[in-house]
């Protein structure tokens, strides 16, 4: 077992414990050291758990700036014990842990989260239309088969582009015929279209067009986005180095880290919680957990 490094000065101090014989108490727990200073008259060491219930003594006893010294602690702790100490860490730190999984744990972790948090965090990195250019036609035209996806929107986005680029549309989807007519002619001949035969032209837009089309929809009314599928959502951040991945996923609330960072071994959860501010930490184990520090062996030289 690997001992805490503790400040044997700082013993003598709170606990009013000799230098001569605290090197006597080598390899003894804080319970068995206490009772045999109590017995000795020792009050300071009667009272120590009143003493393990100040926040400032606990930091400067254990050394809680001690990275090291916070592992020991916290590998005393069990998984419920850990578990209840990750909401007192940053987003940031939280978001440091994702390194320790590798990327198809990261796309696994992305894919599950609520479609909102999804679009929220890949469009903040790519535009709608890097997604839209890894879709395939088919999520692309469910998307434009939704009912909520209403016909206003389309025709609003046709009477948003110039003459040129609507009657490329209008050529690719309905023949040479329609080639140099007036703008308004192509914005008529759209709204004269019964419900199905105007769906019909939409699916058979070709994939560039489209693409410009369901973007066009989107930016009217931007929750549209949601109606995609997480799989589609997320294609773009695949082609991100993991670096990347988890600097884009450090953009999620602390609620949705959390779940992930569960996920890790117990080992690894507890090294990604040594990032907990040292006197946040004293002022938690002052308060619920003294039984903790009693377990902790004090008194050894470091050892594996």
């Amino acid at each position: 077992m690997i001992q805490l490094n503790v400040d044997f000065t700082l013993l003598n101090k709170f606990f009013g414990i000799p230098i001569n014989r605290i090197l006597q108490y080598a390899n003894k727990d804080i319970e068995e050291i206490m009772e045999l200073e109590a017995a000795q008259g020792n009050q300071k060491a009667a009272e120590y758990k009143q003493i393990l219930s100040d926040p400032d003594k606990i930091y400067e006893i254990f050394k809680l700036a001690n990275v090291e010294n916070k592992l020991i602690i916290l590998q005393n702790m069990s998984e419920d014990d850990i578990d209840k100490l990750l909401p007192y860490l940053t987003q940031e730190q939280l978001a440091k842990g994702l390194n320790f999984f590798n990327e198809d744990k990261l796309m696994e972790f992305a894919s599950k989260l609520p479609i909102e948090e999804i679009a929220t965090m890949i469009l903040e990195e790519f535009s709608l239309v890097d997604v839209l250019s890894l879709m395939d036609e088919e999520a692309m035209n469910n998307f434009i088969m939704e009912p909520e996806v209403e016909r206003k929107y389309a025709q609003n986005y046709f009477e948003s582009l110039n003459q040129k680029a609507l009657e490329k549309i209008m050529v690719q989807s309905f023949g040479i015929e329609f080639k140099d007519k007036k703008r308004d002619e192509y914005l008529e001949h759209l709204e004269n279209m019964d419900f199905k035969e105007y769906k019909n032209f939409l699916l058979s837009m070709q994939r560039e067009s489209k693409i410009g089309l369901i973007n066009g929809i989107v930016e009217q009314k931007p929750d549209l986005v949601y109606l995609f599928e997480a799989k589609d959502l997320i294609a773009p951040m695949d082609l991100l180095i993991k670096e990347d991945k988890v600097k884009l996923m450090s953009k999620l609330d602390s609620e949705f880290l959390i779940p992930m960072i569960q996920e890790l071994p117990l080992d690894l959860t507890q090294i990604v919680l040594t990032q907990i501010d040292s006197n946040d930490f004293a002022e938690i184990l002052a308060s619920d957990f003294q039984d903790i520090l009693s377990s902790v062996v004090l008194f050894s030289n470091k050892a594996a």
